[in-house]
């Protein structure tokens, strides 16, 4: 499998993992407080915790998948 093909498939599925824990944060009591006050501080709970691991580990995601992209688009590049 060529590297580009292989980039391809990893951007793939970390955008999808990335997807279904956006999902998992949209079913938040914290995203719901949020939405009704977007512009308002929400008070940390301690079960908040894992919310906030949530949206790191969201965050994560997203840097690799911007770093594979950049990846990819020197690759497609050097095909041309």
């Amino acid at each position: 499998m060529s590297r580009l093909n292989e980039v391809t498939g990893h951007i793939k599925i970390l955008k999808d993992a990335k997807d279904i824990l956006k999902d998992q944060y949209s079913k938040s009591e914290f995203h719901r407080q949020k939405e009704k006050n977007p512009h308002s501080a929400v008070p940390p709970l301690p079960e908040d915790e894992e919310i906030y691991k949530l949206l790191n580990a969201i965050q994560q995601l997203e840097k690799f998948v911007k770093e594979l992209q950049e990846e990819q688009f020197e690759l497609l590049r050097e095909q041309e």
